[in-house]
């Protein structure tokens, strides 16, 4: 498989698996669940699913662990709406990329502004 079809397949599976954590799911805590990256093996036989909630008391490793415990639930869905003839092994990890890009934020707001003086720019 070319990269650029690989870059499409990771595409397509973050959206259908993003709708289906919110329609198929059982769990409620998967509705709080943004797929924010997939990248499917060479092999085509895995995909590792990053994913981040914007729930501030959700606890990654517990979440990632109830991902991947409806892995088989969520793979087989998957299968049903893709075009090809396996579907990858979902693997789910944590992405902390937004918190950091939180922690970020919060510590730019505690810098405080120099007020430049009248006159200047």
């Amino acid at each position: 498989m070319s990269g650029r079809k690989r870059e499409h397949l990771n595409e397509t599976i973050r959206q259908k698996l993003a709708q289906l954590l919110i329609k198929e799911a059982a769990d409620p805590r998967f509705a709080s669940v943004t797929i924010t990256g997939v990248t499917v093996s060479k092999d085509y036989s895995s995909a590792l699913v990053l994913f981040s909630s914007y729930l501030p008391d959700a606890n990654p490793e517990i979440l990632a662990e109830s991902l991947n415990k409806a892995a088989g639930f969520l793979g087989q869905a998957l299968g049903r709406s893709l075009a090809t003839r396996r579907t990858p092994r979902l693997n789910f990890h944590y992405d902390p990329g937004f918190d950091h890009a939180d922690e970020m934020d919060r510590i730019l707001k505690e810098i405080p502004l120099k007020k430049s003086p009248p006159g200047d720019g």
